[in-house]
């Protein structure tokens, strides 16, 4: 199928030559003669690549593109400027507009052509990448959905039956062993759906940009006090307490607490989830360059390069191998937290041997 380019342009010879040499490469050209026509042209034939004059009557090509961002149809066709000026300014402006590239008049029409091909490759392999992105993150819905709600519900109803049928004949030991099952996985249900309704909560906090500044006014205060709490308590509920070395600077910081605590518990818990009991949870922290950096390293199943650069909600790894008790949305709800408060998550893994996850996050100034 064609590619369907639009060609915006109030003089009339330099928009029919634009037209003639585009079709003779096999393109499906569609024109405009002045701002107003081209948007309503984009916006009826959805042209794969837009090409526009700056200087237009009535509606200048700067316009043009702010208009066509407005639209979901339109705001990500790749745009590329024509320009009699060769004014550093007049190009800048179009750019920080959002236009992928600029050709200034007069203009070779083999340097047009290869910007044109140039700029619908690139948008092509982008929405590869996009797509790519989206079927694996459907499929790994699909898989781990029905398995991290199915599973504990199945045990909960399993056992709540049992104990329904078999109530006079289960002793009160055995009996207290099902209610503790039953309430385990119960919790695991709800932590599953915290965690989503948390997400969802972060990534509305990240495009308000208002509500990101309020929340880097916040504080937490002996952040290494906090750390040693959340580790005790947590540490005992994993049957782990054994198994933590602890070494930590003290530090106040410029996060909010409720954040900088869901960030520890869940870097925590992955290290509890993919490691064996007895082999020891490392969590240290230093300040450096304005920075709290806290580092906490387990050494179980570690992570491979490319598992590491797709961290992202609900994407889980190696889920026909190992049973994963989590949805993978703790990382994410971290890497989303670093980002609101000007922080940073970085990690260093290596497949069974070890995994360090760092969290660097902003000190108070008054310490810097």
């Amino acid at each position: 199928m064609k590619k369907k380019v639009l060609v915006i342009e109030d003089e009339e010879e330099i928009r029919k030559d634009i037209a003639k040499i585009l079709s003779i490469n096999g393109f499906e050209v569609f024109q405009a003669n002045n701002g107003k026509e081209g948007i309503n042209v984009a916006l009826t034939v959805i042209p794969n690549l837009i090409i526009c004059d700056i200087m237009m009557p009535e509606m200048d090509g700067l316009s043009v593109l702010q208009e066509l961002k407005k639209y979901p149809s339109t705001e990500l066709i790749p745009f590329i400027f024509l320009t009699a000026k060769s004014s550093r300014q007049d190009i800048r402006e179009g750019m920080n507009l959002g236009a992928d590239d600029y050709i200034t008049k007069p203009f070779d029409f083999d340097e047009l052509i290869a910007a044109v091909h140039k700029r619908i490759e690139k948008a092509e392999a982008t929405e590869k990448k996009f797509n790519s992105k989206y079927e694996m993150l459907a499929n790994s819905l699909r898989s781990y959905m029905p398995h991290e709600v199915r599973t504990p519900l199945n045990i909960i109803l399993g056992l709540s039956d049992f104990l329904r049928k078999h109530y006079d004949q289960t002793s009160y030991n055995e009996a207290r062993s099902i209610l503790q099952n039953i309430n385990e996985s119960a919790k695991r249900i709800q932590r599953l759906f915290e965690n989503y309704l948390f997400f969802s909560k972060l990534q509305l906090i990240i495009s308000n940009p208002d509500e990101v500044a309020k929340l880097r006014q916040k504080k937490t205060p002996l952040a290494d006090f906090l750390i040693r709490d959340i580790v005790v308590y947590s540490a005992g509920n994993a049957g782990r307490s054994n198994d933590i070395e602890l070494d930590l600077e003290e530090a106040n910081l410029a996060v909010p607490e409720d954040l900088f605590m869901k960030t520890i518990e869940e870097i925590l818990d992955n290290a509890y989830k993919f490691s064996e009991r007895g082999k020891p949870i490392k969590i240290n922290s230093n300040i450096s360059n304005d920075y709290y950096f806290i580092h906490i390293t387990d050494f179980g199943r570690g992570m491979t390069l490319e598992q590491i650069s797709s961290i992202a909600p609900y994407i889980q790894f190696e889920r026909d191998i190992y049973e994963q008790q989590g949805s993978g949305l703790g990382l994410a709800i971290v890497k989303a937290i670093a980002k609101i408060v000007g922080g940073e998550i970085l990690i260093k893994s290596q497949p069974n041997v070890y995994t360090t996850v760092t969290i660097k996050f902003p000190i108070l100034k008054s310490e810097k």
